[in-house]
């Protein structure tokens, strides 16, 4: 099986469907609906029983982090917040919540595997004059204040005009050729975009176009160079090599190249293709529209130069939007950065995150650049006019000028994994030197059609990425699911979130929202990386984080594992699978395309013991009044009594009263006063009727005390 065929059918999976709970038996089966695939059987005795709640082995402490390490795949781990939570049944406990934030997390990693893809590669050529294209012919151009050029209309040629476009147009075959020479491995085709306009008063007067389609398909080497003539050349360039109308009443220090290739990335008019890696070869001498990079155009040749002073001397610094077949782009793009406030409107981030260059094999847009030599990019060259305030070759706003049209151009090649060159005066930032010599452009009817170094430079444009280093692909199941383990829920409510990242620019593909799965009586969560199935991949540098909402619903009062997961440190803790699930991450690695399934790590948290139940409150009536006396009996008083708990709480209870004490104490004294004094016989001075024989006087006796019969 072809590395094309093997991805188009991994590439295919995707969840479709939320998972049905299917009952066989006593069995219990969960089936997701999958696009053309079905699960992978799976053996019964390799899904792990589940286990008893067991408590949580000392060192697996609360809220820990764990992370199951791997060396290629991915890298997963998981935490939860706080790490001391009241349970649902018991709420009232000193923690003071009852909800835990559980993060999981996921981290693609690994070498990824060699490979020689096939290549896209769309040409965008800017047309400004000093690209090559000035219109020199008598009833032509402008020639503003360039030395070389003026007067106007005189078909003099502009000083240091470059032949990068003659020479483009004639030979593009050549140049598409020594692409596909220099790159045997690699199916290389060929599209071109050409612009330049930027169409705002006074430094253009919107005669151009920024933003045109030449060859829309991408056609092999063999093709281009014909379809290049017959587009392009024939229909822009009036069959010729010059622009029509183009002169120095156009822009040509800043450019429309921000709308330019916003326009070529995200596919207008283009024919981008998945399975293909997308480059992107920007040609041209101009800066961008953004406020890194401004440019004064006082000091140029400029037609209206000497008309304006100060800050009205600086070109337009916000690319206006532009309304695309497919949508508008947005106002004040930037190129390396947003300059609009909004996280990724930029051409650089672009380029990571539009569809047309996540689904190429690279999943980025390589962008080369290429400045051509000419008097914009050569702060020396004698089309500076001599006559201007910190103007004329090398002027100190010349010199700045330059250098921020070739740093641009640096600057989004760095940012995009591409290639830079320009004249060999210049060494970007990053160290890279040009490497262009100067061509002068020729008479305008018969310019110079040849530039070896700007054909080596174009025949070692990057490529970019040649290496597949997806980490992880769909599998039959969501690529990422959280079980809750024991007594652990999922919260009603979970608030559940998801980001993806790749070049740690955010994924548009993201699947953010959670899916709700249902296991046996719990309720799971599922997610996969991209909500687009032809993007549910994660490749080497991805990351994915996910947080929801647990709660506990009852005891134990212990540490517990949040999640179910079977990882030795896992059966530590006294976490194991529920109904045969757990905690995992399902994907098909790129190393040997067998779907595997791997076990989050456990976290835990702190169930906490809520406090004693406590006896009523309320006060028992008031008691009857006293025998013989309508004064009732005085209200009892509560006394607070320290009373020891089970679980060694102190708890006030009001259970003792005066009144009751007393008469507790009263009769325990009777008590003890009946008991010392014994029964004794005692005299009584009565007789009726006859005289007892046991009363009558005797002689030991003779006052006849009575004795008890």
């Amino acid at each position: 099986m072809t590395d094309l065929l093997r991805r188009r059918i991994r590439y295919g999976w995707a969840i479709a469907a939320p998972a049905t709970l299917i009952v066989v038996g006593t069995a219990l089966v969960i089936a997701w609906a999958v696009a053309g695939v079905s699960a992978p059987s799976r053996d019964a005795s390799s899904v792990p029983s589940t286990a008893p709640f067991l408590s949580a082995h000392p060192s697996a402490p609360a809220g820990a982090v764990g992370v199951t390490p791997q060396s290629t795949g991915l890298n997963l781990a998981v935490s939860a917040t706080p790490s001391v939570i009241c349970s649902t049944a018991a709420p009232a406990c000193p923690a003071g919540t009852d909800v835990a934030r559980v993060t999981l997390s996921a981290n693609a990693i690994g070498g990824g595997d060699l490979s020689w893809p096939a290549v896209q590669i769309a040409f965008v050529v800017e047309t400004t004059p000093y690209d090559g294209v000035y219109d020199a012919s008598p009833n032509g151009g402008e020639a503003g204040s360039d030395p070389c050029a003026t007067p106007s209309y005189s078909g003099r040629i502009l000083c240091e005009e470059s032949n990068g476009v003659p020479f483009f147009a004639a030979h593009a075959q050549s140049v598409a050729d020594a692409i596909q020479q220099a790159n045997p491995h690699s199916q290389v085709s060929f599209a071109l975009v050409d612009f330049f306009s930027t169409g705002v008063y006074p430094w253009d007067d919107g005669d151009g176009l920024p933003y045109h389609v030449d060859v829309r398909q991408f056609v092999p080497a063999s093709e281009f160079g014909t379809d290049v003539t017959n587009s392009f050349q024939r229909q822009v360039l009036n069959g010729a090599y010059a622009y029509p109308d183009s002169d120095l009443s156009d822009s040509f220090l800043h450019s429309s190249s921000i709308t330019a290739l916003y326009g070529t990335i995200t596919g207008s008019g283009l024919a981008w293709t998945n399975d293909t890696h997308h480059v992107i070869v920007w040609i041209g001498s101009t800066a961008p529209r953004d406020p890194s990079y401004p440019e004064n155009y006082c000091v140029s040749p400029h037609e209206l130069s000497t008309k304006f002073t100060g800050t009205a001397c600086y070109g337009e610094m916000c690319e206006p939007s532009f309304g695309f077949p497919g949508g508008v782009s947005p106002r004040c793009e930037g190129w390396t950065h947003s300059t609009d406030g909004v996280a990724g409107d930029s051409i650089a981030a672009l380029a990571h995150t539009a569809r047309a260059c996540v689904s190429s094999i690279g999943h980025v847009c390589t962008v080369d650049t290429i400045d051509l030599w000419n008097t914009p990019t050569d702060p020396g060259s004698p089309g500076w006019p001599t006559n201007r305030t910190n103007g004329g070759p090398n002027g100190a706003v010349v010199y700045q000028d330059s250098v921020n049209i070739l740093k641009s151009g640096c600057d989004l090649a760095a940012a995009t994994g591409g290639t830079w060159n320009g004249p060999s005066w210049y060494t970007c930032p990053d160290g890279t030197p040009g490497s262009l010599s100067y061509v002068a452009h020729g008479t305008p009817s018969d310019p110079t059609l040849s530039n070896p170094t700007l054909l080596a430079a174009l025949t070692h444009v990057g490529f970019g990425p040649v290496v597949d280093q997806e980490a992880a692909g769909p599998s039959a199941r969501p690529m990422f699911l959280f079980v809750p383990f024991g007594n652990i829920r999922v919260a009603a409510d979970p608030q559940a979130s998801a980001a993806c990242t790749r070049a740690g620019i955010p994924l548009p593909t993201c699947q953010q929202n959670a899916s709700i799965l249902h296991l046996g009586d719990l309720v799971t969560l599922g997610w996969n990386f991209s909500s687009n199935a032809s993007y549910d991949q994660m490749f080497v540098g991805d990351q994915w984080t996910a947080s929801f909402d647990v709660v506990a619903v009852g005891p134990p009062f212990a540490t517990v594992p949040v999640d179910a997961c079977i990882t030795s440190a896992c059966a530590v803790a006294g976490s194991a699978a529920a109904f045969g699930s757990y905690t995992s991450a399902a994907f098909v690695p790129d190393a040997n395309d067998t779907a595997t399934t791997i076990s989050f790590p456990v976290a835990a948290v702190l169930v906490e013991l809520p406090p004693s139940p406590t006896s009523p409150t309320t006060l028992p009536p008031p008691p009857p009044a006293l025998p013989g006396s309508s004064v009732a009996a005085p209200p009892v008083i509560p006394v607070l009594q320290s009373v020891a708990s089970a679980a060694a709480n102190t708890v006030g209870l009001a259970n003792v009263s005066l009144q009751a004490a007393a008469g507790g104490f009263l009769a325990a004294g009777f008590t003890r006063v009946t008991v010392r004094n014994r029964e004794v016989a005692m005299r009584i001075a009565a007789r009726v009727g006859p005289v007892s024989r046991y009363e009558r006087p005797t002689p030991d006796q003779p006052t006849g005390v009575g004795r008890f019969e």
